[in-house]
């Protein structure tokens, strides 16, 4: 199933449960998400390795993984959301 940018129209802490909604249907399914809302990815911060950046790198699209155990040391003072923000886990334009 794919979803594209669940967070339009929505109070950004609807969000919260979206999420939860998400990450209990892919245990089901495989689930496709786009989002430009860094409160739904912070709050995947628990499932860190769910989430795929995407950048153009090139003139072409590239995916690629976020890898919890290189950004550890980050994520006990931040969130995920606020660590794609300023650019640490890429994808920004």
């Amino acid at each position: 199933m794919c979803i594209e940018e669940p967070e339009l129209g929505l109070h950004p802490d609807a969000l919260l449960l979206i999420a939860e909604l998400m990450v209990d249907a892919s245990a089901r399914m495989q689930l496709v998400v786009t989002t430009h809302s860094d409160v739904l990815v912070s709050a995947l911060t628990e499932v860190a390795e769910s989430v795929l950046v995407c950048e153009r790198i090139g003139g072409a699209s590239s995916l690629r993984r976020v890898e919890a155990a290189k950004i550890a040391h980050w994520l006990e003072r931040y969130r995920l959301g606020d660590l794609w923000r300023i650019g640490e886990l890429g994808g920004n334009p």
